[in-house]
């Protein structure tokens, strides 16, 4: 039987702070606690509800420098902890793809347990909201009026920093929502699922 991979990254947290320590295993994360604090908060996959992630430049005067990363994992029990990063100049291109190798960690050991949980909620209840979309079995809610949007008549288009759900039928049955929110990545994906569900 193979052994569980464990990903350990020492992430600069600014410029003139230290590094704190991210750990991530496929049953829990742990993040090193800064300042006076020593030790680690260590958060469980099943208390993890969302998560939602960012990267954006710093410029100074008209220059790319660096980028600020953040990360924040929203649980059942302990609110929200917050997970950030910065790197500047030549370190630059390691930590976006600590970045992109830590988003996708957690999305196939934590997040992907989360979706499956909505789809299984869905299933039972037959509504969900996520992102402030109405979701059911038959369709999505667009509008603020209840107007069903049937799935095969739902579409999703990516743009950079947002994604919109709409009406193929009628495009100004729609709604934006931002890559950076709470839910948007377990919205876009329980959609993708239900419309592929329903073609097949």
């Amino acid at each position: 039987m193979e052994q569980a991979k464990i990903l350990t990254f020492n992430l600069s947290a600014g410029l003139f702070r230290g590094k704190r320590r991210l750990r991530l295993t496929p049953d829990y994360l742990e993040y090193e606690n800064g300042g006076l604090e020593k030790g680690f908060t260590r958060v469980y996959k099943e208390d993890i509800s969302d998560i939602k992630r960012s990267m954006n430049w710093i410029i100074w005067y008209r220059f790319f420098v660096g980028c600020d990363f953040k990360f924040d994992i929203r649980t059942k029990t302990q609110g929200i902890l917050p997970i950030g990063f910065v790197s500047y100049f030549r370190k630059n291109k390691s930590y976006i793809d600590a970045y992109e190798t830590i988003g996708t960690w957690m999305w196939e050991h934590y997040l992907g347990e989360v979706v499956k949980s909505c789809l299984q909620d869905l299933h039972s209840i037959n509504y969900l909201v996520l992102g402030g979309v109405g979701l059911s079995r038959e369709g999505a809610y667009l509008d603020s009026q209840g107007t069903l949007t049937t799935w095969d008549d739902v579409a999703v288009m990516e743009y950079e920093e947002y994604f919109a759900i709409y009406s193929q039928r009628n495009p100004e049955l729609n709604r934006r929502i931002a890559f950076d929110a709470w839910e948007s990545d377990l919205l876009m994906q329980v959609t993708r699922a239900l419309q592929q569900a329903a073609t097949n």
